[in-house]
């Protein structure tokens, strides 16, 4: 049986794994950013349906490694942000995009920063993991560079209040689903180590994590806010 190397967070591997991810998100839509619509449209669809493929592969991934069968069902922050970020690709509603842009560049580039994985490539979950959370981002960056999308303060609200409410609702799945849902990291710690390994064991960690969480989706929004603050100065 082959022998995997276990993962080290900001290895070598790890660190090579984080520029090729996030460039690639971000190549991918200043490449389409001139294009005319039919092919912004196209490309749009073709994101969609790449997320669409990493779900369901995800899905049977659970079931070939012998995971809890909860694992399979796309409740997790990141998965909602890969099908909210599909849908918005398909229908232009904004409300998909405001949960995609703050859960995604949120929860995506936080898991793959610190990721729950045990092992480093060529063991078969690493390529997956960090698939899933880079088309995320992915297809959240061509909103904002090709289709010229973007929040508003009004947004953050409104998301928080979202998440809030997503957050309540989860965590009943959870207890309702039995051993095996940990949707949101919400029951238990992540397996692999991560930045929530500081905090108190769960539920007290929600007390840390939801007030950074908060503060996060407002460090997300701030460019724009200035940005905004300077137009205003400059007329």
């Amino acid at each position: 049986m082959m022998e995997f190397t276990p993962f080290q967070m900001f290895g070598p591997q790890h660190m090579l794994t984080i520029f090729a991810t996030f460039g690639i998100a971000l190549i991918v839509p200043y490449y389409f950013r001139n294009s005319d619509e039919e092919t912004k449209k196209i490309a749009g669809i073709s994101i969609s349906v790449i997320i669409a493929y990493q779900l369901i592969t995800q899905a049977f991934t659970t079931f070939t490694f012998n995971l809890p069968w909860q694992e399979a069902l796309p409740l997790h922050m990141c998965d909602m942000s890969a099908i909210a970020i599909m849908i918005y690709l398909f229908n232009r509603k904004k409300v998909f995009f405001n949960c995609a842009f703050f859960w995604g560049l949120g929860g995506a580039s936080m898991a793959i920063l610190t990721p729950d994985v045990l092992f480093e490539f060529p063991e078969q979950q690493y390529l997956p993991f960090f698939l899933i959370h880079g088309s995320i981002l992915l297809g959240v960056f061509y909103a904002c560079i090709v289709l010229n999308q973007r929040p508003f303060l009004a947004d953050v609200h409104k998301v928080i209040f979202i998440t809030i409410i997503c957050m309540g609702i989860i965590y009943v799945l959870n207890l309702l689903l039995g051993e095996g849902a940990n949707f949101w990291y919400l029951l238990k710690k992540p397996e692999a180590g991560s930045i929530m390994d500081v905090f108190p064991e769960p539920p007290f960690h929600l007390l840390i994590t939801t007030p950074i969480g908060i503060v996060l989706f407002y460090l997300i929004y701030s460019p724009f806010l200035i940005k905004d603050f300077l137009a205003k100065r400059a007329t």
